[in-house]
């Protein structure tokens, strides 16, 4: 995985390196069990200090993310999403079930249409996302809407207190696993959605021109604060970096100056109808594999 690394950011170093691992645990760029580099060599690699890696190291440790292991190194812990091991063959079915469809003819936007069709005629379920963020619920809500019209969402609290009718299927990210099984009745289960991989995403993406001013717009705190992070480690000016929530008064003239207005899908469809103007570079949160994996339940 590699890492980008800005120094004269506000974003301390520290925190740069925690956010992009943990980017990379959740969109499955690091897998359970990998050993990742050692202090030393991200320390040489992104010429750090190693205290300052070993910090943010020990914080991942404190998260539950990574592991120790003795006169080893450090690994990706089984806690970091011990279903992604189990996701592995999952990915290696649905990546041959698309390339087949491609060689058929039928693009991956497609092939996901059809099985979302097919469930609702046969199933007729509905899909509910237990999150209890504000922000990103109702991204999520929008994504998978456009693929399931019948998409619902409860926070946490709501979940826990309430329940979800059997015929239901409930959806949530995967950091909510340890909060979300205890409260599974015998024989439900939740498709933990895996994130889209922000290194996928970029790559051949053609970099901003370094005169060129670039916003990121969206109602949830934690879009800004990843985006943020990865454009300024990507060596993007932070004097022409414009980050605005949709909650702020006047966002729309804030970011009406920039070369390219990086988004959330929710954002994008309110942006009045410019989501297909050249400058919106919209990034969905959910990825296709898990898509898939709710269309065919």
């Amino acid at each position: 995985m590699k890492i980008w690394i800005s120094k004269n950011s506000e974003v301390p170093v520290r925190e740069q390196l925690v956010a992009q691992i943990t980017l990379g645990i959740a969109a499955g760029d690091l897998k359970v069990g990998e050993k990742l580099a050692s202090t030393r060599e991200i320390a040489r690699r992104c010429d750090l200090h190693s205290n300052t890696v070993s910090s943010a190291y020990q914080k991942l440790v404190d998260l539950g993310l990574i592991e120790f292991r003795q006169g080893s190194g450090f690994y990706v812990a089984e806690s970091a999403g011990d279903r992604i091991e189990g996701e592995r063959k999952l990915e290696l079915l649905i990546g041959d079930f698309l390339k087949a469809a491609a060689e058929l003819g039928f693009d991956r936007e497609g092939v996901v249409a059809f099985l979302g069709k097919r469930r609702d005629m046969t199933r007729g379920e509905e899909i509910v996302i237990v999150e209890s963020d504000d922000g990103l619920r109702d991204i999520l809500v929008h994504e998978l809407s456009r693929r399931f019209p019948r998409t619902t969402s409860l926070t946490l609290e709501e979940f826990i207190s309430s329940g979800v009718a059997a015929k239901s299927t409930i959806a949530a990210m995967f950091d909510e696993k340890s909060k979300i099984e205890p409260h599974l009745n015998s024989g439900q289960r939740c498709v933990f959605l895996k994130g889209r991989s922000v290194s996928a995403e970029m790559t051949g993406q053609e970099r901003p021109d370094p005169a060129a001013t670039v916003a990121v717009v969206s109602g949830w705190d934690g879009f800004l604060t990843f985006a943020r992070i990865m454009l300024l480690a990507a060596k993007v000016d932070p004097g022409r970096l414009i980050v605005r929530s949709t909650s702020d008064d006047g966002w729309r003239d804030a970011i009406g100056s920039a070369a390219i207005v990086i988004c959330d899908s929710l954002t994008a469809a309110n942006l009045d109808g410019l989501a297909s103007n050249a400058r919106i570079r919209e990034f969905q949160i959910v990825s296709d594999e898990s898509i898939v994996e709710l269309a065919s339940r």
